[in-house]
Order: structure tokens, then sequence, then C-alpha cells
């Protein structure tokens, strides 16, 4: 009963608030890379680039199972978004100039988890991407989110310079997924985002939870992932390819 409870809830959740992202994994046939990216770069800015148009975001993935492949999100305020069509004359250019060039594409829907992210600056100022993938057990939820919902409030307290998205998975994933993103500047500040901002998050985590709380809430938060249920890679943006920052609005996703 627990753990259908806890499907309910966290289906209900993710459908009902927050923002979302349709993602794609794009596979390109060998060879045809630059006139993929040539397809999406005019695609986008004929018909993404402009306010009242739809918003899209592209990443290359640069390591992984998936490197090599594109990282392709449109993004809305609210699941209602998507009631808006892709006009037909951008549906035709897509397939005209991009789509005969795709292998296989994976798509997910994700609904923004405020509660567990802290996002200060534009994500544009964070071109540089590490995603955790964590799929966790449904009856140690309460586990799972307790962790990364301490993590984002301890960063937000200590003023530690971390850049954190969470995204949960309502549709397109097997069992329950998670997309935790970390963005950076640049490798170097990967770096110091990796030792010296996360041990202030260390400090103020322990401060104020009490001492050894970051280690056995870690320790929860590892139990309750299934047996695979982890996998890292890296992305970078590709603004060429991307709605711009002037008419993008993703101030919603701003930690209050």
């Amino acid at each position: 009963m627990k753990k259908l409870l806890s499907l309910l809830f966290l289906l209900s959740a993710s459908l009902t608030f927050g923002q979302v992202i349709q993602s794609r994994v794009i596979s390109v046939e060998k060879g045809k890379n630059q006139k993929f990216q040539a397809g999406v770069e005019k695609k986008t800015k004929m018909y993404n680039a402009k306010e009242g148009q739809l918003r899209f975001f592209t990443f290359n993935i640069t390591s992984g199972a998936n490197t090599g492949k594109y990282f392709r999100v449109r993004y809305e305020d609210e699941i209602a978004g998507f009631d808006v069509q892709v006009p037909k004359a951008a549906g035709k250019l897509w397939k005209d100039e991009v789509s005969q060039y795709v292998s296989n594409s994976q798509a997910r829907w994700m609904w923004y988890s405020k509660e567990a992210s802290h996002v200060s600056v534009s994500p544009f100022d964070k071109p540089l991407r590490r995603v955790m993938e964590y799929t966790y057990e449904a009856d140690m939820s309460d586990e799972f989110w307790r962790f990364r919902n301490n993590v984002a409030k301890a960063i937000k307290s200590s003023r530690a310079d971390i850049f954190l998205e969470v995204w949960n998975c309502g549709s397109g994933c097997d069992g329950n997924l998670v997309m935790v993103v970390f963005g950076h500047s640049n490798y170097a500040e990967m770096g110091s985002d990796n030792s010296d901002e996360w041990m202030k998050v260390y400090k103020e985590y322990s401060k104020i939870y009490g001492e050894d709380s970051y280690e056995k809430d870690l320790e929860n938060f590892s139990k309750s992932l299934e047996m695979y249920g982890r996998r890292t890679y890296d992305m970078e943006f590709a603004p060429e390819m991307s709605s711009p920052e002037n008419m993008s609005e993703l101030d919603k996703l701003t930690t209050d």
C-alpha cells in the first residue's frame, strides 16, 4: 500500500506543478552531423528565436553511452504550454532538412523539482553540465527526496556558488528516474564546485541537520537507489541550435 500511495503521490505532484520539458536524445547518421546541425540552426533561427515562439535548447553529449548524440529540449512554464503545437512550416522544415539525418530519437517528459534545485544565475551562464541520473525504489522515495531537498536548502543557506537543477521524470522513463544537473561556467569551475564550494554545503548541512547527518542521509539516499540506478554524463550547451537568452524567460527556475 505504501508503494502504491508513493507512486500515486509522485505522479499527481509531477503532473500538477512546476515547469516542464520534453527532452529528446537524438542520434544522427554517421557523417551527417554537419548537415543535421545546419538544419537545426536554421529551424531554430526562423521559428524559435523571437518572443512568443516556442523555446528549444540543444546540448552536445560529451561523455557516457550517448557520447556524440544531441540532447534537445522544449521548455514550458506549465504543462498547458504544450497545447501550443509546432507551426506547420516549422514542422515541414524539420522534416525536409533535419529528420532525414536522424537515426533514432528517444523522448521524455520531465517536471522541475524546485524544492530540490538551486538556481541563482541564468542557465545561459553555465554552459557545461554534469548530469547524474538516478532511479530510486518507490517505497524509499522519502529517503531519496530527503537528501535531495536538504542539499538544496544547505546550498542556499551556505551561499555556495552551486548551480543545481533537478528534474523528475513523468513519462518515457523506466522506473522513478530523476535528473540531477549541475551547471558550470567551465571545467575549472567544475573543479572548485566539487571541492571548495561543496565543502561549504557539507558544513552547512551538518550545521542545519546535525552532526553526521550528511553521511547518514547520503547512505540512505544510496540505499534508495535501484541496483543499477546511477548514471553520470556530461553535456555542453549549443547556443547556435538554441533559443536566445533574451526571449527565453527562464526566471521561474530561479530559487526563491
